[in-house]
Parts: C-alpha cells; sequence; structure tokens
C-alpha cells in the first residue's frame, strides 16, 4: 500500500493535469454554492452544514439531491412529456366532437394549455362557456389564458365571476391571481380591502407582500410594518417544508423591512 508520502505526490502530479483542475474547479464551485444555499435558505442548517464541509463536494452532492432538488419545485421539460400529451390530445379533440359538452371542452382546453398552445386553448375554454357561462373549469381557463396575454382586463372579468361562485376556488389560487389582476391594473380601491379579506382566509405570502407595498404606497408605513412582521412570522412558524417553499418570499419581506421608515 503506497505511504501517505506517496500519495500526496501522486494527488500533486493529479492536480497539475489541466482537465483535473478544470473538474475541481467546477467541483469547488458546486460546493461553495450549497454552501452559500445552505446557509442562508435550509432551516435546518446546522447539520447540513456539517455534513457540507465534511463531505466536501459529496456533501454538496447529497444536499442537492436531498434539498435543494424538492425546494426549486422544477417543472417537467416539455419533450418528457410530449408523447403523453399529444395523445391526450387526440383523444380530447375527439370527446370534443363526438360529445361536444362544456366538460369535453374544458379537457382539450387544458391539454392545449399545457401544451403551450394558448391561442386554440383560449377557442376551447370559450366554446365550454358559450354551453355552460358558469363552468369554472372554463371560467379559470379563460382567465389563464388572458393573463398569459397580459390582458388582465379581461382576466379580472372571468377571475371575478369564478369567485362569485366558488371564493375558494384552487384553495385560494383564484383569489390570489384576482389580486395580481388588480395590482397589474393598479385598480387599488378594489385591491385593498380583497387583500385584506384574503388573507383572513389563506396566508398567501405574496398576498401579504402585495398588501403591504400598498400601504407603503399609500404612505402607512406602520401597516406596510405590520403586514410584513405576520407574514413572516407565520413562515417561520409553518411546517419546515412550507417555510422552504417560501422562503423567497420571506427574504423579499426582510428586505423591504429594511427600507420603510
Amino acid at each position: 500500500m503506497p505511504n501517505g508520502e506517496s500519495q500526496m505526490s501522486y494527488l500533486m502530479q493529479l492536480i497539475g493535469v489541466p482537465g483535473f483542475q478544470v473538474f475541481g474547479l467546477i467541483g469547488l464551485v458546486f460546493w461553495g454554492w450549497m454552501l452559500y444555499d445552505c446557509a442562508t435558505r435550509e432551516p435546518e442548517r446546522q447539520n447540513w452544514l456539517y455534513l457540507l464541509i465534511f463531505l466536501n463536494v459529496m456533501g454538496a452532492f447529497v444536499y442537492f439531491l436531498a434539498r435543494w432538488l424538492p425546494r426549486a419545485n422544477l417543472p417537467v421539460p416539455k419533450f418528457m412529456t410530449r408523447g403523453k400529451l399529444k395523445e391526450a390530445l387526440w383523444n380530447a379533440e375527439a370527446a370534443a366532437k363526438n360529445i361536444g359538452k362544456a366538460h369535453q371542452f374544458v379537457t382539450l382546453g387544458n391539454v392545449l394549455y399545457e401544451m403551450d398552445n394558448f391561442d386554440r386553448a383560449g377557442n376551447a375554454y370559450q366554446q365550454a362557456l358559450e354551453k355552460e357561462p358558469n363552468n369554472l373549469g372554463a371560467l379559470w381557463g379563460a382567465a389563464s389564458v388572458e393573463l398569459r396575454n397580459k390582458n388582465h382586463a379581461a382576466a379580472k372579468v372571468y377571475l371575478s365571476q369564478l369567485l362569485k361562485l366558488e371564493p375558494d376556488h384552487k384553495f385560494g389560487d383564484a383569489s390570489l391571481t384576482y389580486a395580481h389582476a388588480l395590482n397589474e391594473l393598479k385598480d387599488w380601491d378594489a385591491l385593498k380591502p380583497h387583500l385584506e379579506q384574503h388573507i383572513k382566509n389563506w396566508s398567501s405570502p405574496q398576498a401579504y407582500i402585495m398588501l403591504a407595498e400598498l400601504h407603503q404606497r399609500q404612505g402607512e408605513t406602520q401597516q406596510a410594518r405590520e403586514a410584513l412582521e405576520t407574514m413572516i412570522a407565520k413562515a417561520r412558524s409553518a411546517p419546515s417544508h412550507h417555510f422552504r417553499k417560501n422562503q423567497t418570499f420571506v427574504n423579499q419581506a426582510e428586505k423591504m423591512l429594511k427600507t420603510l421608515r
């Protein structure tokens, strides 16, 4: 077995190889990235920092798989689902043609939307609404298409009708989306009461930040601070996976607090 001195000599020879230097630099950058992420975003950072420091690049790889990827919630690439979507489109088009009720057109619209074919998706949702004006799926789909097209006024109309029919649609997502539409339209008079009602039902970090921004815009510094502090406190008292999911909004709120005077 080679002694310690020969091992060190062999390692130094490897370091002198250009390819090894590049590989080592990539590993060092990756390790630094995971170390920074852990120190700034990981609630259970003490244990993970020990692992990262002790195992170095191998620890960074473990942290990346166990903590970073689940928190990133990366979308599945389109090319990986293309075959399934083509089959789903075939079936949805056949159902819309042969049965032709609102449900079939909503399903067709959903498949087209997932395929990024927003114009055809919008047409499918419109056909569903012609057959059933109060169809929740069609209203949500039509609003989603209008938001993609940055037509916030039209989206507001669909969402307003949807929320009258089902205020808690999508577990508050429709209500939050309506708030975003009002915010884009700068309809502050309608936005403020809507946000105040929204946060009574759902603790959406985005809603608290939007409300704080509105208070700040209107010179209500204390109310803005209270909204941000409430959101941060709720996020920190939530289960760890919820906190990780909302870490970006917590960081944004903490930065906003520093700007309030």
